[in-house]
């Protein structure tokens, strides 16, 4: 019985048709990513102005402090006319996170060493044109991250599939993400509270939801990760565990980009 010689023409053409399916994949994939970041930054930029009409309405419900020039000058009279002049305006929402009192409440960090100043209505207009210039980047660095986060999976899955030395790509590309993904959170957790701060459950709540899951998924999969490589071998079993929390963290982050944007 003799065996059958494959036709080494026909396995060299093979192989060239799979490295220009892997090269038309890669380019693919680069075109993905940039529309998404194109797309991006112009919702960002339709949101900002969508922002600017917030803050400018935020400011409106502010209570300015006036005195009435007509009152007589009689001390008594002054007295009494403050006590319904002299509102003080309500500058912080009711609602504050741990993080917005510790950083930026009337006692805050940032007040106590001098970042900013003491909480007042002209500081506060300050704080909230902070606080839009923040949450512009915190979407602009959330969308990087989403593409980082892409192509750090699609080289993972490479290197999964057999090819060994893309190994090193996809590290780098896992510590690019960590590192842009840690950036877009201190973004968002240090920015300024808002004036006012509605109890409804809408896109915004589901977005900080699915940031506690994406956040598990963020510390969970790197320590997979650093188990997949023992000296010279390779954990198959850690590296299918590896790949499922990637791309369930992956999609969980992807969910809470697409939930704001659409």
């Amino acid at each position: 019985m003799s065996l059958k010689r494959e036709d080494p023409l026909l396995i060299y053409h093979q192989g060239k048709t799979l490295v220009h399916l892997k090269s038309l994949l890669s380019f693919t994939s680069l075109f993905v990513i940039i529309v998404v970041i194109l797309f991006g930054v112009q919702k960002v930029q339709a949101q900002n102005l969508f922002m600017q009409d917030e803050l400018s309405t935020e400011l409106a419900f502010v209570p300015h402090q006036y005195r009435d020039t007509t009152i007589s000058t009689d001390t008594a009279a002054q007295n009494l006319a403050s006590m319904f002049t002299d509102t003080e305006p309500k500058l912080l929402p009711d609602n504050m996170s741990f993080g917005e009192k510790f950083f930026w409440g009337k006692s805050g960090l940032f007040r106590k060493l001098g970042i900013v100043g003491p909480l007042s209505l002209s500081e506060r207009k300050n704080e909230l044109k902070i606080r839009r210039t923040m949450l512009t980047a915190h979407q602009i660095a959330g969308f990087t991250t989403l593409a980082l986060m892409w192509t750090t999976a699609y080289y993972g899955q490479r290197v999964i599939d057999g090819n060994r030395r893309l190994g090193d790509t996809h590290q780098a590309f896992v510590t690019a993400t960590i590192l842009s993904y840690g950036l877009t959170a201190l973004l968002a957790v240090l920015s300024p509270p808002p004036l006012i701060r509605r109890n409804e459950v809408g896109t915004v709540t589901i977005h900080k939801t699915l940031a506690w899951f994406h956040l598990a998924g963020m510390i969970i999969t790197p320590i997979i990760g650093s188990m997949i490589r023992h000296r010279h071998s390779f954990n198959m079993n850690a590296a299918r565990f590896h790949q499922v929390a990637g791309y369930l963290t992956t999609a969980t982050f992807t969910a809470a980009v697409l939930v704001i944007v659409f």
